[in-house]
């Protein structure tokens, strides 16, 4: 077989395109790898898949880079999550009939949806503005904050169809990586099928399989399709890239059990970057980009970051504090607690008695859509972290704090005792005696957590995302020779074959 052109890389940016916002988590690996491969290897291509020609688009690096900044968001009306498929009301409505009832049930959508077709399109600045200027009153609501950025301006809504994507011809030489939410936002059926017809290279990242090893922190149907997705990509990846030897472990035992056929498994740590205006000598806090929340001192509150879902921990926390404050332990120094996220699922009660509950008197902060530099305002103004996480499969967090000398009072679930490793303690996350005991004992005695902090300083590194991309794509690429070394010997032992023939 003829090779047209240098193996291609293709990063599967699905999950960057929908998202607007600060991106969170697993969206943030998506694209520090983006970047990194987009400055340093000719041969990355951006691509996405299409969930209504189940196929994936190649898009143009321009624009991809619009998305990766925030500038850009894709209009998602009619563009199912494949995942979801048949879950929403809409996929009750025959698909002829549709678009009417899209202008019927949604025609502020529709109507700024065409707006923006011809905003896009406009041939001058001018014709842009006066577009702009008729879509002002109509964005409101959720639309203002997928159309407009936190400092004011705006971010193009764009749709499917505006992006002028051709599908992807997968060659046999291809790699495509996946390091986003593909149980949400791709097929794996669809996936296998293609790579069955021709045989590319498929690199994934998995941060964890926490919905089928705890299935009871998540809605039946998110476990369904999550289970479904990765039932299907393990089989077919030719390499499986983990963050944590925890995770590798769960992933080999879990294929195991149910007879999967799992190839190659590589532990690679993620990136982590700290503006280094955040951090000072001796890991005190130094001033930041922004200013610290109303209510909030410097070293006088504790630090949880994370989405509030059931497996984070939040309920342990928030009946500890009560304890706190039952014995008088915060109110002697004015000590706070932050909790900085945005709620998720299963959790409305909770969200709610922590904005409601006069107990905690203004003393339990719940932060939610805050900016950057409010938030390494908040890291470096913490005296400690607080990580209680049932299970993790990592635990950014942790790292994120070290980097500016915090100490964590992390848990032992999952990978955290390896991130963790002597840099902080690891408490047990059932045990609410044992948190309530040594929070009490940091709060009232800063010098009790000091031998961490020492070793923290003197002892902790991590790879920032330049040096954790070049590892993981140097995986690949070793991947990738594996391949070019395989299709030389097959092209080689097929010339013997003709020799002999012949």
């Amino acid at each position: 077989m003829v090779i047209e052109a240098a193996p291609r890389l293709l990063l599967d940016l699905s999950w960057s395109l929908r998202w607007a916002g600060s991106p969170v988590g697993i969206l943030r690996v998506e694209r520090e790898l983006a970047r990194y491969a987009f400055a340093t290897l000719p041969t990355a291509h951006a691509v996405f898949f299409d969930p209504d020609t189940r196929q994936y688009r190649l898009l143009d690096r321009a624009i991809a880079q619009k998305f990766l900044a925030g500038d850009a968001v894709l209009d998602t009306l009619g563009l199912r999550d494949p995942g979801r498929v048949g879950r929403r009301k809409s996929d009750r409505i025959p698909k002829f009939l549709r678009p009417a009832a899209r202008w019927l049930l949604q025609s502020r959508h529709m109507l700024l949806q065409t707006l923006e077709r011809r905003r896009l399109a406009a041939t001058s600045p001018a014709a842009a503005e006066r577009l702009a200027r008729l879509q002002a009153p109509l964005i409101a609501g959720k639309y203002r904050g997928l159309m407009v950025k936190p400092d004011g301006s705006r971010r193009d809504f764009v749709p499917l169809d505006a992006l002028k994507s051709e599908p992807i011809k997968f060659r046999p030489d291809d790699i495509l990586l996946c390091a986003g939410a593909g149980w949400s936002h791709t097929d794996i059926d669809a996936i296998r099928a293609q790579k069955q017809a021709t045989p590319f290279r498929l690199a994934l990242v998995c941060y964890d399989i926490i919905p089928i090893l705890f299935p009871d922190f998540y809605k039946p149907h998110d476990v369904e399709s999550f289970t479904h997705y990765f039932e299907g990509a393990f089989p077919a990846a030719d390499l499986v890239l983990v963050n944590s030897r925890r995770v590798e472990a769960d992933v080999q035992t879990w294929c195991a059990s149910r007879g999967l056929p799992l190839r190659q498994t590589t532990v690679v740590p993620l990136g982590a970057d700290i503006p280094a205006a955040t951090a000072a000598p001796g890991g005190a806090a130094a001033p930041a980009a922004g200013a610290l929340p109303h209510g909030l001192e410097p070293q006088k509150f504790a630090l949880f970051v994370s989405t509030i879902e059931p497996r984070k921990g939040h309920r342990l926390l928030y009946a500890v504090w009560l304890r706190l404050l039952e014995a008088g332990i915060p109110q002697k120094t004015g000590f706070k607690l932050a909790f900085v996220g945005r709620p998720g699922w299963m959790v409305d009660d909770l969200v709610r008695a922590l904005d409601t509950d006069t107990r905690l008197q203004g003393t339990l902060l719940r932060l939610d859509r805050i900016d950057d530099s409010t938030m390494r305002a908040l890291q470096a103004g913490a005296a400690f972290g607080l990580y209680p996480s049932r299970y993790e499969g990592y635990g950014l967090p942790l790292v994120e704090a070290f980097h500016l000398g915090k100490a964590v009072i992390a848990s032992t679930g999952g990978s955290l005792p390896e991130v963790a490793g002597p840099f902080s303690p690891c408490l047990d996350p059932e045990d609410a005696d044992v948190w309530f005991s040594t929070l009490r004992r940091w709060i009232e005695d800063p010098s009790a957590r000091a031998p961490y902090e020492q070793t923290i300083r003197t002892s902790f590194r991590h790879p920032g995302w330049t040096e954790a991309a070049a590892l993981i794509f140097g995986r690949i690429e070793a991947l990738l020779a594996v391949s070019a070394s395989t299709d030389a010997d097959a092209s080689a032992a097929a010339a013997r074959v003709r020799g002999q023939v012949s």
